[in-house]
């Protein structure tokens, strides 16, 4: 016994195995706990066993989760300035002379404002010649051609000094209206003659021209077929010589 015990010592191994087995035999004889006590064992008598616990040691490995702090980078992005030309309209006053067709528009336009109803010989101021129409109808033109009318009127303003052009604005406008009647014994008749001009005027803003009648005058009768041409070279020179007043008394 005093040679196993330094071996046993010597193996750790083996002593643990002996001692299970021991034990095992303690539990195979039954032998009871309260029975007397060795010095380097112990009897076990009777069914008791003893409770061994054995405990374990677990090692338990915490996970430690890292989280990846991630360095954002601040970039400065630097941009070039671009000198852009901007143009830039400066009103400055400027003291200048009004010009002189604006003031002529302007003293027109309120002259046309305050403008009063012309009389008859105003229609003719102004005028440096005046040109002579005809207008005739069927009937009238078997008494007098148009002609004939037109050469008398002109004649008689050239006695009293009108100067007459083939084409100007205003004109004269004579016209000689006939009508038969009991198989062309009698004739009536209408004589007129005005003063023609051409007008511009404005309707929503666009102009437009019309010929307008300044000043008219005229008469109306009957006459006998043997005296119808005599009494229309009358009217037409009475006629004529009311114009050629007007004229010369306005210019």
């Amino acid at each position: 016994m005093s040679q196993l015990l330094p071996a046993l010592m010597r193996c750790p191994r083996a002593a643990n195995i002996l001692s299970v087995l021991a034990v095992s035999l303690m539990l195979m004889t039954g032998c009871d706990r309260a029975g007397q006590k060795g010095g380097t064992g112990s009897w076990f008598s009777g069914a008791r066993v003893d409770t061994v616990t054995v405990r374990d040691t677990i090692t338990l490995r915490d996970t430690i989760v890292v989280v990846d702090t991630m360095v954002v980078e601040k970039k400065i992005i630097l941009r070039d300035t671009i000198l852009v030309e901007k143009e830039v309209i400066k009103r400055v006053e400027v003291p200048a002379e009004i010009p002189a067709y604006y003031e002529k528009a302007w003293k027109r336009q309120v002259a046309e404002s305050i403008a009063k109803s012309a009389d008859d010989k105003t229609c003719f101021l102004g005028l440096n010649s005046l040109e002579v129409r005809v207008g005739m109808n069927e009937d009238a033109k078997d008494i007098l051609s148009e002609q004939r009318v037109k050469d008398k009127f002109e004649l008689t303003l050239r006695q009293y000094g009108v100067p007459l052009s083939d084409s100007s604005s205003p004109f004269i406008f004579f016209t000689l209206q006939a009508f038969w009647k009991d198989a062309k014994t009698i004739a009536t008749f209408k004589i007129s003659v005005s003063l023609i001009e051409s007008l511009v005027f404005y309707r929503n803003n666009k102009p437009y021209k019309r010929l307008v009648v300044l000043w008219e005058d005229g008469s109306i009768g009957h006459v006998g077929k043997n005296f119808a041409k005599e009494t229309f070279l009358e009217f037409i020179e009475e006629r004529a010589e009311r114009v050629a007043n007007l004229y010369l008394s306005a210019n």
